[in-house]
């Protein structure tokens, strides 16, 4: 599996960490004073997730030019 890097897996974590907080927040009002927070840290696992995505691609088309170069 070459397409999942550290970046995918950390932003995984974290999307799946806001998604427990808002969780806990429809059931606790005090969890739910802070869905703000909620949407921005599952909004940065997003993103991250999406780095990883873009350094994946940028790899695999970025190791197929190397592997020319090797004499």
């Amino acid at each position: 599996m070459q397409g999942i890097n550290s970046e995918i897996i950390a932003g995984l974590a974290v999307f799946l960490l806001g998604l427990l907080f808002f969780i806990a927040g429809l059931f606790n009002s005090v969890w739910a004073t802070i869905f703000i927070v909620d949407y921005l840290i599952m909004a940065i696992g997003l993103a991250t997730i999406g780095v990883g995505v873009w350094t994946a691609m940028y790899d695999r088309k970025h190791r197929l030019h190397q592997s020319e170069h090797h004499h």
